[in-house]
């Protein structure tokens, strides 16, 4: 299989602040690419940037504001004169239920997540195809199971999956590469601030160790090279979830099996409408991923 060389190609990151966006910016920067961080977090992205040195930009925007986005990618465009890669990272999880709370949650995680990835797409996609390009989007094990707490996330990332799907086969012929990446628990701020949550992590009690237990960030960071290098249409890690989309017909009967059967649902969905009456626990711009640095800086 012929592999790109990445010295030169031009790539734009969002949700480049922290996790998988930070460190995939970090390897393709290290690997000779020019790249572009976009995020919220002006001070960690001006950081990042400033560290990488030359061939690194940083630009604060919200996926969720189109005109941000578009401003983002031309200022990235008239630095680097094109792109060649999107990775259309960023991504939010609130732990919420789907009842009997506010609705700001679930939009915030639905504007980011998905209405996010469409902005960035429809602000790069000219300017891939005109290199013909690559474009990668990230989903999620949950875009193939649907448990508790999690609705609006698993909603997003199973649309970005399909919005995915079909962006595939209207740019192929176009020379244009499209890819999705699939991703369980990764050792990041977003998993690790879930694990931290009073209602999720009562809730994960009844998930399986190897589903839960989260991979090194480089796993990830490793399958991301190397889909971008061959322009792949699927890319996962953990090496199980390949198994997951195979099976995902069974995997989501299973799992409502599973938790049907377990009081530890009903306690975290307790614990959840609890914090949905006091008052979050979570960023309302962030999401849960948050709770960790507020954690460290106890």
């Amino acid at each position: 299989m012929n592999e790109w060389n990445l010295v030169g190609k031009r790539v734009l990151i969002t949700g480049a602040a922290r996790g998988i966006g930070e460190a995939i910016a970090t390897r393709l920067h290290s690997k000779g690419a020019l790249v572009s961080l976009v995020g919220l977090e002006v001070d960690k992205l001006d950081s990042i940037a400033n560290t990488l040195g030359e061939r690194a930009l940083s630009f604060e925007a919200d996926v969720s504001d189109k005109e941000a986005i578009n401003a983002a990618v031309e200022k990235t465009v008239a630095v680097f004169g094109g792109l060649d890669v999107v990775i259309a990272n960023a991504g939010i999880y609130h732990v919420s239920p789907l009842s009997e709370v506010s609705s700001s949650a679930i939009e915030r995680t639905l504007d980011v997540n998905l209405y996010g990835v469409w902005h960035t797409l429809h602000a790069t996609l000219p300017h891939i195809k005109k290199s013909k390009g690559y474009v990668l989007t990230v989903a999620s094990m949950a875009a193939l199971t649907h448990g508790p707490l999690m609705g609006a996330y698993a909603a997003s990332k199973a649309a970005v999956e399909a919005l995915t799907d079909s962006l595939r086969i209207e740019l192929r012929e176009e020379g244009v590469g499209v890819g999705c990446a699939y991703f369980g628990a990764i050792d990041t701020d977003l998993v690790a601030g879930g694990h931290m949550h009073p209602a999720l992590s009562k809730i994960m009690q009844v998930i399986p160790d190897f589903v839960q237990t989260p991979a090194p960030l480089s796993d990830a960071i490793d399958v991301l090279e190397r889909g971008i290098r061959r322009r792949s249409n699927r890319i996962w890690a953990p090496g199980w979830i390949a198994a997951a989309l195979m099976l995902r017909g069974f995997a989501q009967p299973v799992l409502e099996w599973r938790m049907a059967r377990s009081n530890k649902v009903k306690q975290g969905m307790s614990i959840s409408y609890e914090e949905a009456k006091e008052g979050s626990l979570q960023d309302a711009n962030l999401g849960v991923a948050l709770l960790v640095s507020e954690n460290s800086n106890e």
